[in-house]
């Protein structure tokens, strides 16, 4: 995995736990496509451009106070990077603390993301990056 990478995923998780939705998007390309799994209520399908992906967060964001994002690992997978992820925030509504652990498939290209996948299980996840548990 490059170093180039690793900065630009760490700068977004970082930019995502201060709530600085435009920071999160800098490096995505204007044609660059979210598609996720819907484990976030109303937040299934796929999001285009910065714009969409910035709806798809702040779909997570009018759910959860406190919102934030916990990398766990990072796997290598050629222009793509492999995050497994644990989003926690306490519900708007009722105030319990919740997490959920995902799973995000990011491709990368000429120092832009060009697509990103959501996944709810590993396995998944893995076999869409051509990887093996």
């Amino acid at each position: 995995m490059s170093d180039e990478n690793v900065a630009r995923f760490q700068a977004v998780v970082e930019a995502c736990n201060r709530g600085e939705l435009a920071g999160v998007v800098a490096d995505f390309a204007p044609e660059c496509e979210f598609v996720s799994s819907g484990a976030i209520p109303g937040a299934g399908g796929t999001f285009r451009g910065p714009a969409g992906y910035r709806r798809f967060l702040e779909s997570f964001w009018n759910v959860f106070d406190n919102p934030s994002l916990e990398v766990h690992e990072l796997i290598d997978a050629g222009d793509q990077v492999l995050a497994s992820l644990t989003l926690r925030g306490n519900g708007k509504e009722s105030g319990v603390e919740a997490s959920m652990d995902v799973w995000q498939l990011w491709t990368v290209r000429d120092g832009e993301v060009v697509r990103g996948e959501g996944f709810t299980s590993r396995s998944d996840a893995l076999e869409a990056a051509g990887l093996s548990e």
